[in-house]
């Protein structure tokens, strides 16, 4: 019995002396001053909407990342709602190494489309169905939308359309959930991606495309249908445009008839 209980106290012991010096570590981390800040950011692609620079200078005017701060001082769950807080940060997650650095690494968001409405303001779609806001810092290579419509940022920019019920009552107010399949359908065609350069909303035709190479104008309608009136442009720059290298033959395909396309050519010039 003796013996147990020798046992137990010497267990207790043990346990008593290894949180006396965790606590003593913790502290003696605490106490000592930060190494510096390492900011990792990953982007989808080549647009540098955020800095590094960036980041490191909003965390200084908020007090944080300064010289000889000490680790006690630092919030990391402050720091990643202050660097979340950016427009262009997707996702954000920090922490402190062994070494008193603090770490940093961001997912930048990625614009696909660039809306301009009526009234000349500019904002963008990202990959996501969100809207994100215009960068005077950086402009991302991107298709632009513009035409009739006078959807403001601040009035859309908490929708998520990525989640819109084809019957919600978002679709009555704003042209932008038609906008958002257009452009993300574009997005996902590597060729089209490249190939699309404006999307214009008219009041006679519904939405017109602008291609980079060819000089037509694409009538493409209203947003039903989309996937199937890309797959059919896709099969006629495939087996019409390349097999005949027409590029500059039509100056209007027109998408918004079922089951075919109709193309109008150019007029032809004196001598040809």
């Amino acid at each position: 019995m003796v013996k147990k209980v020798l046992i137990v106290a010497g267990w207790s012991f043990c346990a008593i002396a290894i949180i006396c010096l965790l606590a003593f570590a913790g502290k003696q981390h605490g106490a000592r001053v930060t190494t510096g800040v390492e900011v990792n950011i990953t982007r989808k692609a080549d647009q540098k909407f955020v800095t590094e620079e960036d980041v490191k200078t909003s965390l200084i005017s908020h007090g944080y990342g300064l010289p000889n701060q000490t680790l006690n001082a630092i919030d990391v769950p402050a720091i990643e709602r202050l660097v979340s807080a950016h427009s262009a940060v997707e996702s954000c997650e920090a922490c402190v190494n062994v070494e008193g650095k603090v770490m940093i690494s961001i997912l930048q968001r990625r614009p696909i489309a660039r809306i301009m409405n009526l009234s000349g303001e500019s904002y963008y779609f990202d990959d996501r169905g969100k809207l994100m806001p215009w960068s005077d810092e950086y402009t991302a290579p991107v298709i632009l939308v513009n035409g009739y419509f006078a959807d403001a940022y601040a009035t859309m920019s908490a929708i998520d359309f990525s989640k819109i019920d084809p019957d919600s009552a978002v679709k009555s107010v704003t042209v932008l959930d038609d906008i958002w399949q257009v452009v993300k359908s574009i997005d996902a065609d590597s060729f089209l991606r490249v190939q699309m350069v404006q999307l214009y909303l008219s009041q006679q035709n519904g939405f017109e495309l602008v291609p980079r190479v060819g000089g037509q104008k694409i009538v493409f309608g209203t947003a039903e249908g989309v996937d199937g009136k890309f797959k059919k442009l896709s099969l006629f720059y495939t087996y019409g445009m390349n097999q005949t290298s027409r590029w500059n033959e039509y100056s209007v395909i027109d998408l918004r008839f079922k089951n075919q396309i109709v193309c109008t050519k150019k007029p032809k010039t004196n001598g040809i």
